[in-house]
């Protein structure tokens, strides 16, 4: 295997994980606190930022935004500059710009089918702010996410999306577990995550059991978050790699996520 050397990956070949049982207690780990590129798992707090802010009557997920796959950036100097994500970035089920569509199905297009353009049109609608909110109430130490997807701009000014498998865990299990939202908007927010598209631990899960999950993907990183089980019986797994090709990366997801979900693993209550 050769060492895959990017922007989000310096080519040493890394794997963490953390898995989480539903009261958070810690059942098994390698490195969780590991720092990466989140890539899409960051979308996570974007769902939930929304949902919080609905709750507090700052806006509705029944609100509509235009749609649009450009966007504007502030580059060097203070000149204004636009950017449209690269081809195979974007989303081709995307609404066509000018069209309208709810926070809640732009929700739904961002988790499900992972789309940037998704993306980019709810961070510039909640700000900064809030998403960091959401990932603070999550107890998420460690997780930023500081620009949009794709945001050429940002990049050049040297901000980044980054968090660590225990902060998804953690992230993942405040989402579907309740607590910070209403039970409602909990259940909804976990059918989200069961429509996912892009199976990473679900592709290794037993038929007939649970699973909602959010995975991220850039040369050189692959992770992938995912809850497993009904109520009362759930794990928060999270496995995040750096530093392989991406089936390679893939692959090591599905292997880790089978070892782990298939050994008989105690709470460390240490």
């Amino acid at each position: 295997m050769s060492p895959v050397v990017t922007r989000a990956s310096d080519g040493v070949p890394v794997v963490a994980y953390a898995m989480l049982d539903e009261q958070g207690r810690m059942l098994v780990s390698r490195n969780p606190r590991t720092v990466f590129y989140a890539a899409s798992t960051v979308k996570l707090g974007v769902m939930l930022a929304a949902v919080i802010a609905a709750e507090r009557g700052e806006l509705s997920l029944d609100d509509t935004l235009e749609c649009h796959r450009e966007f504007e950036c502030l580059g060097a100097e203070g000149v204004t500059e636009t950017f449209r994500l690269d081809p195979e970035d974007s989303d081709p089920e995307f609404p066509a710009d000018g069209e309208r569509a709810t926070i809640r199905d732009l929700v739904a297009m961002m988790i499900t089918r992972s789309s940037n353009e998704a993306t980019d049109v709810l961070f510039d609608r909640l700000g900064r702010a809030p998403i960091a909110e959401a990932f603070r109430l999550c107890c998420a130490q460690d997780t930023r996410m500081e620009r949009r997807i794709g945001d050429p701009c940002a990049m050049r000014s040297g901000l980044t999306n980054e968090s660590t498998p225990a902060d998804l865990a953690a992230i993942t299990r405040r989402i579907v577990g309740s607590g910070l939202t209403t039970r409602t908007n909990a259940d909804w927010m976990r059918g989200v995550l069961e429509a996912q598209e892009h199976p990473r631990i679900g592709s290794v899960v037993p038929s007939g059991t649970p699973w909602g999950s959010k995975s991220g993907d850039v040369p050189g990183v692959e992770h992938d978050v995912a809850f497993v089980g009904p109520a009362g019986s759930r794990c928060f797994l999270a496995i995040c790699t750096r530093g392989y090709e991406p089936q390679q990366g893939r692959e090591v997801i599905r292997a880790v996520a089978q070892a782990l979900l298939t050994a008989d693993i105690e709470p460390n209550t240490r």
